[in-house]
């Protein structure tokens, strides 16, 4: 008799040994845990990506937010009410180049360096047969800065065929707290006039590109929508 239990007990131990196994190998239907999730969402001069008027003559006139807090540009005809009266400018000059510096800032307000860049592919162009591209082959609008040697470097970049402005250098990277202030120009070399038509119209989108915040490598290609 005792030589059995002994027996029965040693067997026991090899079950609860396989049920342990068993039951150790991370399987499982379900489970439900509360955590706490909190997500803020910001008007564009607070958000992660910054974007901000200046206070000079060019900032002040043609940029601002809407009623969402969302940042614009209007370079267009200037309300005759603003000079009571007198003649206003209704646009830029034909086959000219126009500079608006020092247009706005961008500010990178994350934890991780973002490369910045814009996308022009939803922009429509009226007045231009070639798609963004004046009869010089420069595009109709740059969006560029100065780098520290004094040249300009385009962050504009189209999606939709691969093409990217002049100078590009895979767009504006920013530590965090960096901020940069950028240039617009116009270029409208055999682009005519047309009444109450504007030169570009609709909504370009700027891309904040941060793929080490990810644990990716980053490879300067703008990717991820801001």
């Amino acid at each position: 008799m005792p030589m059995e239990r002994r027996k029965f007990l040693i067997g026991t131990g090899a079950l609860a040994a396989g049920g342990a196994a068993a039951l150790g190998s991370g399987a499982f239907s379900r489970v439900e845990s509360d955590r706490d999730v909190s997500i803020q969402v910001a008007t564009d001069k607070y958000a992660y990506v910054g974007f901000n008027s200046l206070n000079n003559t060019n900032s002040q006139n043609y940029t601002g937010y809407d009623d969402n807090g969302h940042f614009y540009i209007d370079i267009g005809k200037i309300p005759e009410d603003e000079y009571d009266g007198r003649r206003t400018g209704a646009g830029v000059n034909s086959n000219s180049t126009t500079w608006f510096e020092r247009l706005f800032r961008l500010c990178n307000q994350g934890k991780a360096t973002a490369t910045i860049a814009i996308d022009v592919a939803e922009l429509d162009y009226h007045s231009s047969s070639h798609d963004g591209i004046n009869d010089e082959g420069t595009p109709v609008v740059d969006v560029y800065y100065e780098n520290s040697h004094g040249v300009e470097e385009s962050i504009l970049f189209d999606s939709s065929d691969g093409w990217t402005g002049p100078n590009w250098n895979g767009g504006r990277t920013l530590e965090p707290g960096d901020c940069e202030d950028f240039d617009l120009k116009t270029q409208t070399y055999g682009i005519n006039a047309r009444k109450d038509e504007p030169l570009v119209e609709g909504t370009a989108v700027v891309v904040a590109d941060s793929p080490q915040a990810s644990g990716g490598s980053g490879d300067g290609d703008p990717t991820s929508d801001a």
